[in-house]
């Protein structure tokens, strides 16, 4: 089967670069050499693959390569705060005032037109803004779906399918230590996140905080193992790449007790799942599309090919599909 390849990849390079960040995103090697190692698989020299990664960087294709950080290891709080909002710009800026903010989307649900994520370490806070962006920026009409399991998340793009697929590593878990328990630095942490375009990326952070290589290593795979690290690999901005369809799905249980069985169903049969997210509501019974999950592709018939398969599903009563408008915050490193 031939890659999807965005004109935008067709001049930096075609297949070979559509090869290397499918490499980067699905195979990434937990070695100290990762960009040599993918090199040598490519039949290329680390150089020219470090280059085209710059390249990519340059051109906001390549947002960063490196490692999700889970949230709960810092001990925060996640929300999807939905807003009827008249002014989702203001909405938006107010909210990342307060909060974390790592998306906000204006999507098309007919009521809720702003959907952003926020993260705190006081829950409270989280819906003392929702209330106040909802009053300020809008009719006054908000909800806050809490992040109550996180299934799956790994926002990968397959560039043989046209269409999203989860990561190899895409398990987030539950309760995760926080680094300082097992002998990290939340600086070590965020080093990780975001490894440097250099033959040993390893070694360039070690040399940084004042580490060996070996120790830096030993450090990502025991946080990796134990779940405050996940989904390492290349994060690209698949809007750029032409996955333009962006599509959230919330999904209603057939009957509340059911909404596990009905998530864990999405990861066992839905790949294509992004994201796959358990939550709870704020105000409580204002919601009932608790199983939520995100899909991208180059076009809606992809999407829908997806769709189909929830045909299949015994915990369903019936979903939404909020397509994506615009992201009001492009380019966030996630």
């Amino acid at each position: 089967m031939g890659r999807f390849i965005p004109d935008i990849v067709e001049k930096l390079g075609g297949e070979l670069v559509a090869e290397a960040l499918m490499e980067l995103q699905y195979r990434f090697p937990l070695t100290p050499t990762p960009y040599h190692d993918v090199a040598e698989r490519l039949g290329i020299g680390v150089a020219e693959l470090l280059d085209m990664l710059k390249t990519l960087k340059e051109k906001r294709i390549l947002k960063r390569i490196g490692f999700y950080l889970n949230y709960r290891a810092a001990r925060k709080r996640a929300a999807l705060i939905a807003i009827e909002a008249d002014k989702p710009r203001e909405a938006t800026r107010y909210l990342a005032g307060v909060l974390e903010v790592t998306h906000s989307y204006l999507r098309d649900h007919p009521v809720y037109n702003l959907w952003v994520v926020g993260k705190h370490e006081d829950p409270e806070k989280i819906v003392e803004a929702a209330q106040k962006a909802a009053e300020q920026y809008g009719s006054g009409r908000w909800l806050v779906l809490w992040g109550e399991k996180t299934l799956r998340l790994s926002v990968k793009y397959d560039l043989e399918k046209g269409v999203s697929r989860a990561g190899p590593l895409s398990s987030v878990a539950a309760n995760p230590p926080k680094p300082e328990d097992i002998g990290y630095s939340m600086a070590l942490v965020r080093a990780l996140r975001v490894l440097p375009l250099e033959e040993r990326p390893y070694a360039v952070i070690a040399n940084r905080l004042g580490l060996t290589e070996e120790q830096v290593v030993a450090a990502m795979r025991e946080m990796l193992e134990k779940g405050i690290l996940g989904d390492p690999g290349a994060a690209l901005d698949g809007h750029r790449l032409g996955f333009v369809y962006n599509g959230m799905v919330t999904l209603a249980p057939r009957d509340m007790e059911q909404l596990d069985m009905l998530c864990q169903w999405v990861v066992d049969n839905v790949e294509e799942a992004t994201h796959v997210v358990k939550r709870s509501v704020t105000p409580p019974g204002s919601w009932r599309h608790l199983c939520y999950f995100m899909v991208h592709a180059v076009d809606q018939e992809k999407v829908k090919q997806v769709l189909r398969r929830l045909e299949n599903c015994p915990y369903l009563d019936d979903y939404m599909v909020i397509k994506s408008l615009e992201d009001l915050l492009p380019g966030v490193i996630r």
